[in-house]
């Protein structure tokens, strides 16, 4: 079967220690991989704008088409010294790292697909293989890929669900940096004389909701420093936090709702604030009649599954394709547990997911 040749792949990528920004090591392998049956892969220049050691790796089949099929490359913990358990029906680790499924099970997939195509001369549309950097932490390496214009559709072997699903709908992530400027005093002889920018926050936070604020956007504040000591009055107060929505309009929006909290908080305790805010990653929706819909939907009950479309509260490399006016989708392919020490994959899983890559790119 299929899986015993991905199998022995993905136990050597998940070896390969490569966490986000040092990715070097996964791409020399796919290099090497690539070019021992017979192709050209290169690496771009988005080193330079990613901070990673290595570019992505880029791989034309035939052409190249209009289609790229992509992975990352790093790993949001280490697999130094992992010990992958290959029971019956799955591999796990044991229990003191991640195994790396997420994303080394893409990779095999996608390197299998490129050496299965070639030894057995199968007829397929041409494509382009993508090896990427920087998901886990920015997902740069997919917002910098340098790609040929004909590139117009992607498809993204990077979700937990189980093959047969797969994410049409994604939240965006707006973050922002608020800064809060009190006026520093003795809290014990004069407090009186300062400005307690603890106190403007709790103000302007008062009676403001936090997690999910409806069925599909959500908010929190996740890092809060500040104060210089028990007997100084806090002068400045440091909040970073982000909104996440499916609607970039209704993200702004609330952006905007607390920043005007803020300043008049700020404003009528004396105090002033810093507010900034940039997107993470943007919300996207592929449409049911589009072609990339259609056509991981067509490939899915091709190989016997059926096909679900999902929305996730999570970004990915189809956030930055999208984002950049290349239609996307990312695909489950069952890296189940990701970033904790008890991930696992079904062989089942691997074997399908690899039958689905095989028949978006079958002529």
């Amino acid at each position: 079967m299929a899986h015993q040749r991905l199998t022995e792949i993905f136990l050597e990528l998940i070896k390969i220690e490569a966490l986000s920004g040092e990715e070097k090591p996964v791409a020399e392998y796919v290099k090497t991989f690539l070019g021992n049956i017979g192709l050209n892969p290169y690496e771009d220049g988005s080193a330079s704008s990613t901070s990673s050691n290595t570019g992505n790796i880029v791989c034309k089949v035939g052409t190249g088409g209009n289609m790229i099929l992509s992975s990352h490359m790093d790993t949001a913990r280490s697999t130094q010294n992992v010990k992958p358990i290959i029971e019956t029906d799955k591999i796990t680790s044991d229990g003191t790292t991640i195994l790396g499924a997420d994303n080394r099970m893409g990779i095999a997939v996608l390197l299998y697909l490129a050496e299965k195509i070639i030894e057995e001369n199968i007829s397929v549309e041409n494509f382009t293989l993508g090896f990427l950097t920087c998901e886990e932490t920015t997902l740069a390496g997919s917002a910098n890929i340098e790609l040929d214009e004909s590139i117009k559709y992607g498809f993204v072997f990077d979700s937990q669900y189980r093959p047969g699903k797969f994410i049409n709908s994604s939240y965006g992530a707006a973050s922002f940096n608020l800064k809060v400027i009190g006026k520093a005093a003795h809290s014990g002889i004069a407090p009186e004389k300062g400005v307690n920018s603890l106190e403007i926050a709790v103000d302007a936070l008062r009676d403001v909701k936090f997690g999910r604020l409806t069925p599909e956007s959500t908010f929190n504040i996740g890092r809060i420093s500040g104060g210089s000591g028990v007997n100084v009055v806090p002068e400045s107060l440091y909040l970073e936090g982000e909104f996440r929505s499916v609607n970039p309009d209704e993200a702004e929006k609330n952006l905007l709702n607390l920043k005007k909290r803020f300043e008049t908080s700020a404003s009528n305790l004396g105090g002033k604030i810093q507010f900034d805010w940039f997107w993470d990653f943007k919300p996207f929706n592929i449409s049911d009649s589009s072609y990339t819909y259609k056509k991981i939907s067509s490939a899915i009950e091709k190989v016997g599954l059926v096909p679900e479309a999902v929305i996730s509260a999570g970004g990915s490399d189809a956030n930055s394709y999208n984002a950049r006016g290349i239609e996307a989708v990312n695909i489950g392919i069952g890296a189940q547990n990701p970033h904790a020490n008890d991930e696992y994959i079904y062989l089942e899983d691997l074997e399908n997911t690899f039958n689905i890559a095989l028949e978006l790119v079958r002529k």
